[in-house]
């Protein structure tokens, strides 16, 4: 048997390759073409690929023309040669090796495309998906994605179980009238139904009263004509002591030693806890008094511990139930005692009472004057760990007297704190449930900016909340506030709320201050653009039409759970019915009577001139 080269046979045979009609004369169909004896075809018709193939085949043959495809000599006049085919008509000629032509030829394998694996960060750009992941929606829902309209969440609670944030922190910036502090209503009221309960220790402009109520929760008013703060009463925690000493009484009645030695131990980290909170609270009410040291010297620190120790001995008639006043603790200072003297290191009584002259001045300041209005009595409302929300309204105080509003904020944060250990301790001696605590900082620049303290305590609580169980809210409205401050060592400090939250939550803001963020923060183009355009107001109308308007960015804020190139989760807050008719969010209700007036018709306007138009 002899095997014979089919492909050169398949090749000479035009009917048998692929595209061609095996019953159509091409070279008579070509002919009459170039006579204009019929219409070209169709270009991708099954007709018009087939001549075009043939054209190309028979392109450098000269007797092509003149030979039709069956040899019979039917096709174009004799000795005329047929034109080149135009460009746009042409097409490669393929072979059983490949493509005829310059780059042509057979191919023994053909390669797999090169594949490149990234994440959806890095190719953010080249996929659909560029707004990043699908967003969040366990914890509590806030609203709408602007984008997809998904469901999205904003827990800082919920983001820490689920791994997206390494604590529950949230830091929001916004400017105002655009909804940051809507959107912490519906945090706080997310957290209550969670079980979680929110505690705002110094509502400086009493924007989470209504809320408060509305729950069914605790608020304590503090200012003039308002209720007054011990700053020596141990609340919550010494309520927790009282009971904490009940129980080992009723563990050693049982013969239970393990749980005596447990509660002991307990007992006397709380006592030491209290009483290292009331040195600390007189101590900063005593720097903030004295406005060109703001120090307290070792002795003075001493004389106020001994003189509480002598104040809760078996002589002193005080307990955690009855805490003694400042003026007690006034007296028992200016009256000294052996252990007071040698703190001094005086002998004699003169001595000692040269030495405590400037403690006794400070110390009477908080005992009259406006600051005694406030801390001169018993608390008028100890603060109640069973309320499903607390809220210490001050906004009664005097916004020019930046001390009393020190004093007074310092006292708030000492007794909330105060009363999350409080908890804390009892779930460590199984007398209570473990419960989680969300703390709010609205306005966060009145709250630092009250006084040198201040930014103190916030860093602390920013950097254990996550052992204490405890949430944190700060909200304020550029970063330019954490640099108002009066010290560079505050500046750097406050600077360091942004680094270390879990998330940031960013509204309208204008473009000079996302380039300043960006130190803290990775914008993408997209959401610079994005935030920048929300910082703008409602578009102009005419005064003829009565509909109003909204601002653009009002309630539309995005989320940043990293503080890298991560795109960030555009969202639009979405109120509920039972908010809307509550006017729980309403922050604008001194305007109700102005927004409701009627704007003058053109009638109206007659009489007093010309109107514009």
């Amino acid at each position: 048997m002899t095997l014979t080269d089919t492909r050169r046979d398949a090749d000479s045979q035009p009917h048998r390759r692929r595209g061609f009609i095996p019953d159509l004369d091409y070279a008579d169909l070509a002919a009459r073409i170039e006579n204009g004896e019929t219409a070209e075809p169709a270009k991708l018709s099954r007709i018009g690929i087939g001549l075009a193939r043939w054209r190309n085949t028979h392109r450098d043959d000269p007797d092509a023309d003149a030979t039709s495809s069956d040899g019979s000599g039917a096709g174009a006049p004799q000795g005329k040669h047929r034109a080149a085919d135009p460009d746009w008509r042409s097409a490669l000629a393929t072979t059983a090796d490949g493509a005829r032509g310059a780059g042509g030829g057979r191919m023994t394998s053909v390669p797999a495309p090169i594949e490149y694996e990234a994440s959806s960060v890095q190719l953010c750009g080249l996929n659909p998906w560029a707004i990043g992941a699908a967003a969040p929606n366990s914890g509590t829902i806030v609203g709408q994605h602007a984008v997809t309209g998904e469901a999205v969440a904003c827990d800082p609670f919920a983001y820490f179980r689920d791994n997206h944030i390494a604590n529950p922190s949230m830091f929001v910036l916004s400017l105002p009238g655009l909804g940051k502090s809507s959107l912490i209503r519906k945090v706080l009221l997310g957290a209550t139904a969670w079980g979680q309960t929110p505690i705002v220790a110094g509502d400086i402009k009493a924007e989470y009263v209504a809320l408060t109520t509305m729950l069914g929760g605790q608020v304590v008013t503090l200012g003039h004509g308002g209720g007054h703060l011990n700053p020596l009463a141990a609340g919550t925690l010494g309520h927790a002591v009282v009971r904490l000493r009940t129980a080992r009484t009723d563990a050693a009645a049982a013969g239970d030693t393990a749980r005596v030695e447990h509660l002991g131990e307990l007992l006397g980290t709380a006592e030491l806890t209290v009483r290292t909170r009331q040195v600390n609270a007189v101590c900063a009410l005593v720097e903030l008094i004295r406005y060109d040291t703001h120090s307290v010297r070792a002795f003075e620190n001493s004389i106020i511990g001994i003189a509480l120790d002598e104040l809760y001995s078996a002589g002193g008639g005080f307990d955690y139930a009855n805490p003694p006043l400042i003026r007690d603790l006034y007296q028992r200072i200016d009256t000294g005692s052996e252990a007071m003297l040698r703190a001094t290191y005086q002998t004699t009584r003169g001595g000692y009472r040269t030495h405590i002259t400037e403690l006794m001045q400070a110390l009477g300041a908080l005992i009259s004057g406006p600051l005694g209005t406030i801390f001169a009595d018993h608390t008028s409302q100890p603060l109640d760990l069973d309320a499903p929300m607390i809220c210490i309204d001050v906004s009664s105080l005097d916004r020019g007297d930046t001390t009393l509003k020190a004093a007074v904020m310092l006292s708030c944060w000492a007794d909330a704190y105060g009363t999350v250990e409080a908890a804390h301790l009892l779930a460590d001696a199984g007398l209570d449930r473990q419960r989680l605590f969300l703390l709010a900082l609205d306005e966060l620049w009145q709250v630092i900016g009250a006084g040198p303290g201040m930014v103190a305590r916030v860093n602390e609580i920013s950097r254990l909340n996550r052992t204490d169980a405890t949430g944190l809210l700060m909200i304020t409205h550029t970063g330019r506030d954490l640099e108002t401050l009066p010290t560079e060592a505050d500046i750097k400090t406050a600077k360091g709320f942004i680094d270390r939250a879990g998330m940031v939550v960013c509204g309208g803001l204008p473009i000079g201050e996302v380039e300043r963020l960006s130190g803290e923060l990775k914008f993408t183009t997209a959401e610079q653009d994005m935030v920048t355009s929300w910082s703008r107001g409602a578009a102009l109308r005419s005064a003829e039409r009565r509909t109003a308007r909204s601002p653009i960015g009002r309630g539309k804020f995005l989320i940043k759970v990293a503080k890298d190139n991560t795109p960030g989760i555009p969202i639009q807050t979405v109120f509920t019915d039972l908010e809307i008719d509550s006017g729980v969010h309403n922050t604008n209700a001194r305007f109700a009577d102005y927004f409701d007036t009627a704007a003058p018709t053109a009638a109206d306007d007659t009489a007093a001139g010309p109107v514009l138009r």
